[in-house]
């Protein structure tokens, strides 16, 4: 299978799909992309946004459509479970956090370019991100992956939301998110310590920086 995964390592949905990737063990080439709309770009991307995968059948976007593809097409080391109702709950929580968790803290985006953040803004994000987060307390097993005995789609997609949204919460608020879940700390720790991760995060860190000194110039 020729894999081209286009995007760009401050992504956490690009990191996502690049971890699922080198935890199935597939070859693929990394290209940097940014988000555009130019006339190219919107043939691979409809909507012009990042991830892309580039496959031999063609281009695919959007993080969940994505992740499919590749537990449908590549069942080496899977990350769903057999079980369908299994598979459901792990659905549920991904789709948990990313709408009910990041979705609010992604309001708070402007703090990382420097930006104000507006007060209504401040007023509203953290109550709906707590509302989230409980949530995600009630779904969640970490006996010892977040959704069982098996690393999951929802670990990957879990750990890598929080890397963008617990930073925002901690800029704008002081707050630490994975505190309000018991255990939701101790697993972040433990799934940052994987090989893959520490691989992928070692990429963002190097972007992030790298970003940082552009804002400053």
């Amino acid at each position: 299978m020729s894999l081209k995964l286009l995007g760009i390592p401050l992504s956490n949905y690009y990191n996502m799909v690049k971890h699922a990737l080198m935890h199935k063990g597939l070859e693929f080439e990394e290209v940097m992309t940014r988000p555009s709309q130019e006339a190219e770009f919107l043939v691979k991307s409809p909507m012009g946004k990042v991830p892309v995968l580039e496959t031999a059948h063609g281009c695919l976007t959007e993080t969940d459509a994505i992740l499919d593809y590749l537990e449908e097409t590549c069942p080496q080391n899977p990350l769903f479970p057999t079980d369908p109702f299994a598979r459901a709950r792990v659905r549920q929580l991904m789709k948990t956090q990313e709408l009910y968790v990041e979705g609010p803290a992604h309001e708070l985006i402007m703090a990382i370019f420097g930006g104000e953040v507006p007060e209504h803004v401040k007023a509203n994000s953290q109550p709906a991100a707590r509302k989230g987060l409980a949530a995600i307390g009630r779904l969640v097993k970490f006996s010892p992956w977040i959704a069982g005995e098996q690393i999951t789609f929802a670990d990957i997609l879990v750990f890598y939301s929080f890397t963008l949204s617990n930073r925002l919460t901690g800029m704008v608020y002081g707050w630490d998110m994975l505190a309000e879940v018991p255990g939701l700390a101790e697993w972040y720790e433990q799934f940052s310590n994987l090989e893959i991760t520490t691989k992928v995060m070692a990429d963002n860190k190097a972007a992030s920086e790298a970003m940082a000194n552009r804002i400053k110039v």
